[in-house]
């Protein structure tokens, strides 16, 4: 009795989640979504759903539309047109207005955080200068892979990240860090990537230069590789950065916070000035690189601080995890010096004459 007692356990057990299972044709799989907001205040989303009839073109979807109250009845709106449930457990990307960036983020965001069905692994993007329905129509029409767009971004550029939605909701919800959030554009009707979109709390407040947001993506260890530049002409040097590793050091007695950077670097052109014959001439040019990154970082620091008012690189979170009293001072960033301290390692000679 025993033995016929557990096989009827192991079977329940087995087959109790069938009650929520759905067929594929009952769904419409969202592979993009864009949220604007209208004139009348409502949300308009424009979903770009998967064309699972069409096998031979698994990129270019059907584009649906509807607005609503709220974001939850405007993608129930879309079954009126769809005559299927939308689907977001395996949507790639969301796109955001910079209206809904700046008076909404929360309210919007709160939608997906709640739905169960959801995995929140998915690229979110801030409409840089037009509607996120243009993004959503051009990502469309181009067949363009967002996803794979913003990983060679981040690989090749460093002026842009790969967190998904998870990764920047846990940034918001720790103590003392502001963030930052891809945004892309229309241009002659091709997507791209732009200017990423600074946040303290949940409001949206602006767009950072590439080269203020690729300073900032190294601190906080999210560039992969990069291109740097001293001089011109025949003292020109072009150096890509193959590795950087970024940490923050407290030192609570003098009120000061260390950032220290560590590049790996290859030289991929030179001047005529610099021949690159001897160990000598490599420590020179790893001077000359340094004196520019320690610059340019301290540069970045300062507007952050001054210009921005944001901390996008986690001193506050730092004073907070080391349980540091100035923390608890709303200008916290005003009264802490901040020091960038860089080493930088060429690991090539590069150039195509040289002395062996």
């Amino acid at each position: 009795m025993r033995k016929y007692f557990l096989v009827l356990v192991i079977v329940v057990v087995m087959f109790s989640g069938l009650d929520n299972l759905r067929e594929l044709s009952d769904l419409a799989i969202v592979k993009a979504m864009g949220i604007d907001i209208t004139e009348d205040g409502n949300y308009r989303v424009k979903a770009i759903v998967l064309d699972t009839s069409d096998k031979e073109n698994k990129e270019k979807g059907i584009m649906y539309e509807a607005e609503g109250p709220s974001v939850h009845e405007a993608i129930r709106h879309i079954v009126d047109r769809a005559s299927k449930k939308l689907y977001i457990a395996h949507m790639e990307t969301l796109i955001l207005s910079e209206e809904v960036a700046k008076s909404r983020l929360e309210q919007t965001l709160d939608f997906f955080i709640r739905d169960n069905e959801g995995s929140n692994n998915f690229y979110l993007f801030i409409a840089n200068g037009c509607e996120a329905k243009e993004v959503i129509e051009s990502i469309n029409k181009e067949e363009i892979d967002m996803k794979q767009m913003i990983i060679s971004s981040t690989k090749y550029r460093g002026n842009s990240n790969t967190k998904t939605l998870n990764d920047i909701i846990k940034d918001i919800l720790r103590p003392g860090r502001d963030i930052l959030v891809n945004s892309c554009k229309v241009e002659d009707e091709k997507i791209v990537i732009s200017n990423m979109a600074y946040f303290k709390n949940w409001e949206m407040l602006g767009f950072l230069p590439d080269e203020e947001s690729l300073i900032c993506n190294i601190i906080n260890n999210n560039s992969e590789n990069t291109i740097i530049s001293v001089g011109k002409d025949e003292d020109l040097i072009v150096a890509e950065i193959i590795d950087s590793k970024s940490k923050l050091e407290l030192d609570k007695k003098n009120k000061q916070i260390k950032i220290k950077i560590n590049f790996e670097t290859n030289i991929s052109e030179s001047g005529k000035n610099f021949l690159v014959q001897t160990s000598k001439d490599t420590q020179e040019i790893e001077e000359l690189l340094k004196e520019r990154l320690t610059s340019d970082i301290t540069n970045v620091v300062d507007k952050l601080i001054n210009v921005y008012n944001v901390d996008i690189i986690g001193i506050g979170n730092l004073l907070y995890r080391k349980k540091d009293t100035l923390f608890e001072e709303d200008d916290y960033l005003k009264k802490v010096i901040i020091t960038p301290e860089v080493t930088v390692r060429v690991l090539n000679q590069g150039g195509v004459v040289k002395k062996w």
